[in-house]
């Protein structure tokens, strides 16, 4: 084995070995979306995070990591958008939350946005299941639907030092084969 090979493999070994040592911060909130849309085409998207690892049955307010949303016309015009809770701090006084990490739903009275009775602020509010209606303060109900409200997954994004691990030790092996390669053209 010439000496390039052999300094290859023991770079690839040492840097693997190492990435092994090291202990990657795991990602410990989960984030999901939801989505509403009323019977005249208001609708609400947002996103929601919680402790995974807690092992938690059930979220309300006080398991939120964070929460935003935001309302739209029915023409997809951004009416305003909120973030009743950011780094676990609640700062929407009337916020109720639930969601059942079992079956993967929002249930029972949900009250989500912002009434700080300003004619920009809007809230979701009603119980999930049976109706629910989007609210502005000098306009009162402004759209309605029978409750339902869709929970989806966010995409999952795979941790800094999982990739960056991947990427140079699969630069690595692409060095190493390259290099056994020319080695094999040279001998011809």
């Amino acid at each position: 084995m010439k000496l390039t090979q052999k300094f290859c493999i023991a770079t690839t070994t040492g840097v693997v070995m190492s990435l092994g040592l090291l202990k990657a911060v795991p990602a410990y909130a989960v984030t999901l979306k939801f989505d509403w849309t009323g019977n005249a085409g208001y609708s609400a998207r947002g996103s929601f995070s919680y402790d995974e690892t807690q092992g938690y049955t059930t979220i309300d307010n006080s398991k939120l990591q964070s929460i935003a949303v935001s309302f739209f016309d029915p023409s997809e015009k951004l009416l305003n958008s909120f973030t009743p809770v950011t780094n676990e701090s609640v700062v929407y006084d009337f916020l109720d939350f639930n969601y059942d990490t079992a079956t993967k739903s929002l249930f029972g009275y949900f009250d989500v946005g912002q009434d700080n009775t300003q004619s920009t602020d809007y809230y979701l509010l009603g119980t999930v299941g049976l109706n629910l209606s989007l609210t502005n303060p000098t306009e009162g109900i402004i759209d309605q639907n029978n409750g339902l409200i869709n929970v989806n997954p966010t995409t999952p994004v795979p941790e800094p030092l999982t990739t960056g691990g991947t990427v140079l030790t699969g630069g690595i092996a692409w060095l190493v084969k390259r290099r056994q390669v020319a080695a094999q053209k040279a001998k011809a």
